[in-house]
């Protein structure tokens, strides 16, 4: 998934490296970048920031590293007003600083624009693996007003407009379906959202049969029921069916969902399913003396009900 762009972007990394990631430490550093150990608290976050979620793990290793081997690479800023900074690149080892407990960074602090800072940030996580195509596409849209024109953008990034027009189709769907995507972004490709929009768009549906179908869409994308590439013919279906009255259980009862999250991740739900309350959790998120736990708890529960 989105290895075009970040290959693209990956290569625009590497060339501005040399003016805002790899200035050398001693005295060589390149004009108008200055190396300084920065107070946390006078750093704040790259209001650009394309990644919505943060490894807690990845962190927690990196930190590690640093423990053992210091920082081998200073995080770059920019002077937003006197005494107070902006990150450019270096997130992650700003967050393991914080978890270390520590009060200062080391920073390279260069001179750059809206316009440039966004672009680098946006370069130095999509050269990572799992940053995913929704990320990129809301960070797209969080740097558009800083270009004249999606043409510019589009060159400034280094992809064509019909690729940048799929990224930004996440924004054209409802909020109520992006809410389910901010919890699990890459559950939904730039060509699935394009084709989402395009397939809404086609049938006209009202407000309320497009958020019936597409909590039924999401539901199935989280059990891996249905691929993403069919996921345009599945609401066409489902269209079809809401128009002959003859509905699915799912769709002519939306259900009411609530997801069980652990560590930023989707692990299960609590679900009505016709006059059942199902709570579903993956085996493989649970240990046996959590699944002991669990039976426990709802037996007393039970129990409680029954004697009250």
């Amino acid at each position: 998934m989105s290895k075009d762009i970040k290959a693209l972007l990956a290569q625009k990394l590497a060339e501005n490296s040399a003016k805002h990631l790899n200035a050398n430490q001693s005295a060589h550093l390149e004009l108008g970048n200055e190396l300084k150990k920065l107070p946390l608290n006078k750093v704040r976050p790259n209001r650009f920031q394309p990644r919505t979620v943060f490894d807690e793990k990845e962190i927690a290793s990196l930190a590690e590293s640093i423990k053992e081997m210091g920082l081998l690479q200073p995080v770059t800023v920019r002077e937003i007003d006197e005494g107070n900074y902006e990150l450019i690149a270096g997130e992650r080892r700003f967050k393991a600083h914080e978890l270390l407990g520590k009060t200062h960074i080391d920073a390279i602090v260069t001179q750059a624009d809206d316009s440039e800072i966004a672009i680098l940030a946006l370069a130095e996580n999509a050269s990572r693996e799992d940053l995913c195509d929704f990320e990129i596409g809301k960070a797209l849209r969080s740097i558009e007003a800083l270009f004249p024109n999606k043409s510019r953008l589009a060159e400034a990034v280094g992809i064509d407009r019909k690729e940048m027009y799929r990224y930004f189709a996440y924004r054209d769907l409802p909020a109520s379906f992006l809410e389910k995507v901010e919890r699990n972004p890459k559950l939904l490709s730039r060509s699935a959202a394009y084709d989402i929009k395009q397939v809404i768009n086609e049938l006209q549906l009202s407000e309320q049969q497009i958020t019936e179908i597409l909590s039924h869409v999401w539901d199935m994308l989280e059990l891996g029921k249905l691929e993403q590439g069919k996921i345009a013919e599945f609401i066409r279906q489902q269209s079809l069916k809401l128009s002959q009255d003859i509905l699915t259980p799912a769709i002519a009862a939306p259900l009411d969902i609530k997801p069980i999250i652990s560590n930023g991740k989707p692990i299960g739900k609590f679900h009505h399913k016709g006059k059942k309350y199902v709570v579903e959790i993956n085996a493989k998120d649970l240990d046996e003396q959590q699944r002991t736990e669990i039976e426990q708890f709802i037996e007393t529960l039970m129990t409680k009900n029954t004697t009250a």
